[in-house]
């Protein structure tokens, strides 16, 4: 159970590294949420084992009053890291579907300009999107 999240934040963390050198915005911003919400995670189990050995400690010794006020005190911070943990997962989501819509425009960009370098057209005309369309140098050559 816990090894799963770990071993989905250094997949991830692996699939960034492996896309590029030169690294976007988006890209950034997407490493960076994630190492937010991993650090957010390994805060929650930090807290999570402290409130299991208080539990023991309390089983163990039952009618110590102050382990009870512990008790109730790690319960909130449990309830606070579990939010930012969620939190930081809910904005690490979101920040990797800002990178895979980068990505589809970038991978659609370069098709487009893929197509028009192989684009092949026997009349000039065929070039034009629209009929009252100038092409490359042609608005030089009409001043003339």
């Amino acid at each position: 159970m816990k090894i799963f999240p770990l071993f989905c934040v250094s997949a991830f963390s692996f699939l960034l590294l492996a896309c590029s050198s030169t690294k976007s915005a988006q890209q950034v911003m997407a490493e960076d949420r994630a190492y937010m919400y991993k650090e957010a995670y390994k805060a929650y189990i930090d807290a999570e084992n402290k409130y299991l050995n208080l539990l023991f400690n309390i089983e163990r010794l039952p009618e110590e009053e102050e382990l009870w006020i512990m008790k109730r005190e790690q319960m909130r911070e449990l309830e606070q890291l579990k939010a930012s943990m969620l939190q930081a997962r809910g904005e690490l989501d979101e920040s990797l579907q800002d990178w895979e819509k980068y990505l589809a425009e970038l991978q659609k960009e370069t098709a487009a300009a893929a197509a028009t370098k192989r684009a092949h057209f026997r009349d000039p005309n065929d070039a034009r999107t629209s009929p009252g369309q100038l092409l490359p140098g042609e608005f030089e050559s009409k001043l003339r």
